[in-house]
């Protein structure tokens, strides 16, 4: 064997028997049987007798370790991080749409109190009246009164004075306060009067008659009440020759804009005849809009070049100058027409 020749070699001189081999071999396994005994009563980590392997081993161990848990930490801080940013992100986006809805809403806001462009009062003077009690209870406590102002007003704006006017745009008539008002008496007509006064230029009232209120059919179906305020609205922003104009033609035309509005009354019959005055002396506001209607097919633009021409005055050929030729002889060809009451 190889180890009994090397334990021989030292001893060939001393003739190496077997029991000084086996001495040796004894001290040895001593020697090697001590350093087993130790090892396990000790921490590998605090054993002297480690290995230069072992510790490295250790280390290495160790280093994976910590290197394992600070992973950890890093992957709970990125989450934490992420989730920070993430709500970070959301009350952003919501602060955004927030901010976005208010300057919607102050917009519309903007625009609704732009569109009055003049004030607006409600009065009831007669509370105690059948008229007075439904016009409270329908168009005052609601502020729906108000409303329709608003509304026919703008129809009436917009035909008159529109923006895109091609050739010119005319200069608005000025409006400072619109009343809407129900007086204490009827009034003869069965509509709405506009009255303004002379002292405060742009202040107008429209007195509503207590018949669109007390008669029930009208009073259900509102489209009286409306038609009557936007006639109304009409001869509001109408010029009228500073009050020199024929009203008879002033009528028609205020007529003329609630026919396009929608609220076209029960026809009457009648033409345009050749009167000394003109075609529109004596005649029904529905015969005349009738005839603006033709004039305004035989030249589009008509109402709102008149309407101009009407803002500082009035002479009797106006209506020539506007047309364009005499309108007695756009008459004879109305009149010729086949059926100018469906005009």
């Amino acid at each position: 064997m190889i180890i009994y020749s090397s334990l021989c070699l030292p001893f060939i001189d001393k003739k190496c028997n077997h029991h000084t081999l086996l001495s040796k071999l004894t001290l040895i396994a001593m020697e090697e049987n001590k350093h087993s005994l130790l090892q396990p009563l000790l921490p590998f980590f605090n054993s002297p007798s480690s290995s230069p392997n072992s510790t490295s081993t250790t280390t290495a161990s160790s280093s994976d370790s910590l290197h394992h848990h600070d992973d950890d930490d890093d992957h709970d801080t990125c989450n934490t991080t992420t989730t920070k940013v993430t709500t970070i992100s959301n009350t952003s986006i919501i602060l955004r749409l927030l901010s976005v809805l208010f300057v919607s809403l102050i917009s519309i806001w903007a625009n609704y109190e732009a569109s009055k462009t003049f004030h607006v009062t409600i009065l009831n003077d007669d509370k105690d009246s059948l008229a007075g009690r439904r016009f409270a209870l329908s168009y005052v406590s609601n502020d729906k009164a108000t409303r329709i102002i608003l509304n026919t007003s703008s129809f009436v704006e917009h035909l008159l004075y529109p923006n895109n006017n091609e050739l010119h745009c005319t200069k608005k008539k000025h409006i400072d306060t619109v009343t809407l008002r129900l007086p204490r008496h009827n009034l003869n007509a069965t509509t709405a009067t506009v009255s303004s006064t002379e002292r405060f230029s742009g202040y107008y009232v429209i007195d509503i008659s207590h018949t669109l209120l007390e008669n029930n059919e009208e009073y259900n179906n509102h489209i009286a009440i409306v038609g009557a305020v936007q006639r109304a609205m009409a001869r509001v922003w109408l010029y009228d020759g500073r009050s020199s104009a024929p009203p008879g033609l002033v009528d028609g035309m205020a007529e003329y804009v609630a026919e396009l509005a929608g609220f076209r009354r029960e026809r009457v019959s009648g033409g345009c005849d050749g009167h000394h005055r003109g075609w529109w002396v004596e005649k029904d506001a529905r015969v005349v809009a009738r005839y603006l209607h033709y004039c305004e097919g035989y030249k589009k633009g008509f109402i709102q070049r008149l309407n101009e021409a009407l803002k500082d005055t009035w002479h009797d050929r106006m209506v020539d100058d506007v047309l364009g030729m005499p309108a007695m002889e756009l008459c004879g060809l109305y009149n010729n027409a086949s059926s100018p009451n469906l005009i």
